[in-house]
């Protein structure tokens, strides 16, 4: 299993990040990408990745974040030849101004595709306009993670070639049900998005990926087997590792 999108720099895990790996790997977890969501965070993520080979290193400035980081963190992704790729970035009309993050969303998504790079991309409350961005910019290598919109918007997001990953709220939350069934086989990626996002309660790990195989496989009418090779094949396609 490939966990897409994962945030292992972060504090939870400050204290026994190589025993969680060590679940991860026991579990079937072949790879993580873990992001970024600001500057400094980035900086950690890369200084995770470059310790344990497990684990694949996304670099971005999230719309949630401070956003005057941006040209540092520009600068870091341009530093960076090893990371996966660009993210987490994005749109955020939950809990953060709309005006102030278009421009940042843009120039991210433009270095993604200079670098040839896929872009992660948070879009909470903000499906919608997410996708008239990368439409308009011709983006092509995208993940929508953890997405929380319509299906009417997600089919015009399969349309367009995108890749979902689907987090555990899978187990217990329709929109995200609805959406695992409804995702192009070649198209379906897995995530824990840890350390949040355990509808098991607590702190969320890779280790918890095999839930969400297990539960897509279900609503998908596949083993779990089965599951794993198309939505690993289509990790390694996208990220070009593992």
């Amino acid at each position: 299993m490939i966990d897409a999108h994962a945030h292992l720099q972060d504090k939870a895990f400050s204290e026994d990040l190589r025993e969680v790996l060590l679940r991860a790997k026991k579990a079937g977890v072949d790879g993580v990408v873990s992001a970024g969501v600001d500057f400094s965070d980035s900086v950690a993520c890369l200084e995770v990745a470059r310790e344990y080979d497990l684990v694949h290193a996304a670099v971005g400035l999230a719309p949630y974040s401070d956003l005057s980081q941006l040209p540092a963190v520009l600068q870091l992704i341009e530093d960076s030849p090893d990371i996966v790729a660009v993210g987490e970035v994005g749109l955020d009309y939950h809990r953060a101004k709309r005006v102030e993050q278009l421009e940042p969303f843009r120039r991210q998504v433009a270095v993604a595709m200079e670098l040839d790079l896929p872009v992660v991309v948070h879009s909470r409350s903000a499906g919608k306009y997410c996708v008239e961005v990368l439409e308009a910019m011709r983006a092509e290598k995208v993940v929508m993670h953890a997405f929380d919109g319509s299906m009417k918007v997600a089919r015009r997001a399969f349309d367009l070639g995108y890749c979902f990953s689907i987090p555990l709220t899978v187990l217990k939350n329709p929109q995200k049900q609805a959406l695992a069934r409804g995702v192009p086989e070649e198209q379906l990626l897995l995530e824990t998005d840890s350390p949040v996002l355990n509808p098991l309660g607590g702190r969320n790990e890779p280790a918890n990926l095999v839930h969400g195989l297990e539960k897509v496989a279900e609503l998908r009418g596949l083993s779990p087997d089965e599951l794993e090779r198309i939505t690993d094949r289509n990790a390694r396609k996208l990220f070009g590792r593992f």
